[in-house]
């Protein structure tokens, strides 16, 4: 019997219109109401998680950051996993060598290294990766110049002091041009030691400490709340989603994901446009 569900969020739980269906939501409901625990696993700031949360009216725990931080339901953080400030520094200094822009998601919020303008930049690619619909330069540009990580971005002037200080970095993200461009900059990284390197898009790159992935902490999650991993389902489409679907036995691909995990997939969904969680949850609740 399963008692635990886990679901991505860009890809799986949120459709291809950026919001979360109300068959998604009811589906959702109804498993809490029958006593299942229901979390996001996102690569996503817990800050990005919140509206959400608030706009469907949903309660539930949330994996954040990609595994790099745990929070409750009250969005309090229960256990978080950082990036080693020498190893943060390293990474800086690769990604220094490309033409993108790097976010630095902290537990006191979104800091860079950027200039304002190449930030800006980066965020216009960020735009056209959670918006492919959008082909009007105006409307993107409108979009990243209001986008809420551009507008409480806090740019560092003094790099040793932002190490040296208390500030925990849960991950580094980058938006590319091309999926090329990417693989370089995950090839460069890989060179570095204990990193958890994923994406949530083709075209973006996203590190971790090696420890902090979606499964692992789902796994001491569940351990810690007497659910065995086979009580556990989780849902999801990208290579961020990996971890948990190596570590959990009951899995479900979206009809969209990656080859990679349709192929180590339990399960495979409709698609997140075709309320593809809603219906991996029934099919949950039926057996």
């Amino acid at each position: 019997m399963i008692k635990l569900i886990a679901s991505d969020m860009d890809g799986t739980l949120i459709g291809t219109n950026r919001k979360i269906s109300k068959e998604n939501i009811a589906a959702i409901k109804m498993a809490q109401e029958k006593g299942i625990v229901f979390a996001i696993a996102t690569g996503r700031a817990y800050e990005d998680v919140k509206p959400f949360l608030d706009e469907y009216g949903l309660k539930c725990e949330c994996v954040v950051l990609n595994g790099g931080e745990y929070r409750d339901i009250a969005g309090e953080i229960v256990a978080g996993i950082y990036i080693d400030k020498s190893i943060a520094a390293q990474i800086l200094n690769i990604m220094a060598n490309y033409d993108v822009a790097v976010e630095i998601y902290t537990d006191d919020g979104y800091y860079t290294t950027n200039t304002k303008e190449k930030t800006l930049k980066g965020m216009i690619e960020r735009v056209k990766a959670f918006h492919p619909a959008l082909i009007d330069s105006d409307e993107i540009y409108q979009h990243a110049i209001t986008h809420p990580h551009f507008a409480k971005m806090n740019y560092i002037t003094n790099l040793q002091e932002f190490l040296k200080s208390d500030i925990n970095i849960g991950k580094f993200v980058s938006f590319a041009g091309s999926i090329d461009e990417i693989n370089v900059i995950k090839q460069a990284l890989n060179t570095l030691d204990g990193l958890a390197i994923s994406s949530s898009f083709p075209m973006n790159i996203e590190v971790n400490d090696v420890n902090a992935t979606k499964g692992r902490i789902l796994a001491k999650v569940a351990e810690k709340i007497g659910i065995r991993k086979e009580e556990v389902a989780i849902l999801g489409d990208s290579s961020n989603d990996y971890s948990m679907f190596v570590e959990f036995p009951n899995s479900f691909a979206m009809e969209n994901a990656i080859p990679e995990i349709k192929k180590v997939a339990k399960y495979i969904t409709a698609s997140n446009a075709e309320h593809g969680v809603a219906k991996a949850i029934y099919r949950i609740l039926e057996d």
